[in-house]
């Protein structure tokens, strides 16, 4: 016997039906793909801030398998945590310790070690999200990126906490959108 109910359809169910048949897949494709044409164009070229923490964000929230807005608490709270970590190590190699791979390594494990220990936060329980919120900030922090004019760490940081932040929501709003349609 089956949880789930009427209208809903379980991941086995959806792998063995037929692909030509209308489904939550078909729906959420159709919606995250029309959804992204906009949503690269308002990253890129409007808001210039950097467009993949967006697709992470949203990712996290997917990934989170909570529904609407604890899902997006949650998933984003996760990257937000790691971004904030991130920055953190970036700031206390460079600033405090003045640099070096060995600084770097050891400063990267006492966060990771705290970040591990999330599950025991509720909020902060989807343990990946900060990881990958803490991937997030040192890619940006490599390329460089910064947001709204703000240069330096300061800058990187917003730049990964705002891109987040609305892919995060723009995840929530293309699930709610795509269940509207199946």
């Amino acid at each position: 016997m089956s949880d789930v109910t009427d209208g809903e359809q379980s991941a086995g169910d959806l792998a063995a039906s037929d692909w030509t048949e209308w489904n939550s897949v078909w729906a959420l494709a159709v919606v995250f793909g029309l959804a992204s044409v906009p949503w690269t164009y308002a990253f890129v070229a409007g808001l210039q801030i950097p467009l993949w923490p967006s697709f992470i964000a949203s990712a996290t929230f997917y990934a989170t398998d909570d529904d609407g807005l604890v899902g997006l608490k949650r998933g984003y709270a996760s990257n937000l945590a790691g971004i904030v970590y991130a920055a953190a190590t970036l700031a206390i190699v460079e600033g405090v310790l003045g640099g070096g791979v060995v600084a770097l390594s050891v400063v990267v494990g006492a966060f990771m070690f705290l970040a591990s220990l999330h599950e025991f936060v509720p909020l902060l329980s989807f343990t990946p999200g900060g990881f990958f919120g803490y991937a997030t900030m040192f890619s940006v922090n490599a390329a460089g990126e910064t947001a709204v004019g703000v240069t330096g760490l300061p800058g990187e940081t917003l730049a990964a906490v705002l891109s987040m932040l609305l892919g995060a929501c723009i995840g929530l709003g293309t699930k709610q959108l795509s269940e509207c349609l199946t």
